[in-house]
């Protein structure tokens, strides 16, 4: 059977300061997007230092995914070697039942994560973190 291909549901931009990457993203998401997303990280790895670079992910409305989306996300969060992850929850819809999921799947890949209600307090901790490093 051919896999079935839809349109990327949810919308991301991507802004980079610093080795601090900030991903602004609206859901609901689902496997495309989640691929589309991947595609726009991996063309920035020539800005980054591969060594010590972290994310900043802001939720937006309704900012959750498919459950066959969360294992694609899962495995490629395996790949990558991001140092931290800081995801505010201030904008999501659904802010406790958004932490659970994206909880799981960050810890799933080993990731280092922390979840916030803010900008500023995701970035101190992003840039203590890339300090340490």
């Amino acid at each position: 059977m051919a896999k079935r291909s839809f349109l990327p549901h949810g919308s991301i931009n991507v802004t980079l300061d610093n080795d601090l990457v900030t991903l602004d993203i609206k859901g609901p998401c689902n496997i495309e997007f989640i691929e589309q997303m991947a595609e726009k990280l991996i063309s920035l790895r020539p800005q980054l230092n591969m060594e010590n670079y972290t994310y900043l992910v802001i939720l937006h409305d309704e900012a959750l995914a498919t459950p066959e989306a969360m294992v694609y996300f899962t495995n490629y969060l395996k790949t990558v070697q991001v140092r931290a992850v800081a995801i505010n929850l201030q904008y999501a819809d659904s802010p406790s039942i958004t932490e659970a999921i994206c909880q799981k799947a960050y810890t799933a890949a080993g990731v280092k994560h922390r979840f916030f209600v803010d900008n500023l307090s995701a970035n101190t901790w992003l840039r203590k973190c890339m300090s340490a490093a």
